[in-house]
C-alpha cells in the first residue's frame, strides 16, 4: 500500500482539495485580511438573544479547529442559565482582582488603562449565552487507563479563535 492510499483513506480528513487560482486565492487572502483587520477584542455584548442552532454551528466550526494528534482535546458548554453566569462572573472577578493585586506587573496594569478594562466583569451576565471552553490534558481509554493528548493549551487557543470566525464572516 502507497502512501497516497493511506493518506486518502485517513479516518478524519480528506486531503483532497480544489485546487484554487492564484487570483481566487489573492482575492481570498484580502478578503480575509480585510475581515480580520475589522476584528477588535471587546468587553462589551448586546444582550439580544441569539439562535441555539447559531451557537451549535459556531461550535460545530469551532470543532474542526487543529489539534495535537487530531484529539480535539476540549469540551464547549453554552451558560444560558443567569445564576451560573452571575456564579461565573463573581468567581471570574475574584480571580481577575488577585491578578490586578498581585500578579501582574504595573508596567501590564499601564498597559490596559488606555483600553479601560479592569477586573470587572459584567459582559459575563450580559452576554445572552457565552461559551466557556475547558481543555483536556489527557483522556480516559476504555479501561480507564490515563492517555495524554499533546499541544492542548495550542489546540484549545485555536478552536477558540475558530468559533468566532464565523462572526466575522457574518458580519
Amino acid at each position: 500500500m502507497s502512501d497516497k492510499k493511506i493518506i486518502d483513506n485517513h479516518p478524519y480528513i480528506s486531503y483532497k482539495k480544489p485546487i484554487i487560482s492564484d487570483e481566487e486565492m489573492l482575492e481570498r487572502a484580502k478578503f480575509f485580511y480585510y475581515k480580520m483587520d475589522e476584528r477588535r477584542s471587546v468587553r462589551e455584548f448586546s444582550d439580544q438573544p441569539i439562535s441555539l442552532e447559531v451557537v451549535e454551528n459556531i461550535i460545530k466550526t469551532a470543532s474542526t479547529a487543529p489539534s495535537g494528534a487530531h484529539k480535539q482535546p476540549w469540551t464547549f458548554c453554552i451558560v444560558k442559565n443567569p445564576e451560573i453566569k452571575k456564579q461565573i462572573r463573581i468567581a471570574a472577578e475574584e480571580e481577575e482582582l488577585e491578578s490586578y493585586e498581585s500578579r501582574m506587573s504595573s508596567e501590564w496594569i499601564n498597559d490596559l488603562k488606555p483600553l479601560g478594562t479592569d477586573w470587572h466583569k459584567p459582559f459575563l451576565e450580559t452576554a445572552p449565552c457565552p461559551i466557556i471552553i475547558f481543555k483536556h490534558s489527557y483522556e480516559l481509554g476504555e479501561n480507564g487507563e490515563k492517555k495524554n493528548n499533546y499541544y492542548v493549551q495550542e489546540s484549545a487557543g485555536i478552536a477558540t479563535g475558530y468559533y468566532w470566525q464565523p462572526f466575522i464572516f457574518l458580519a
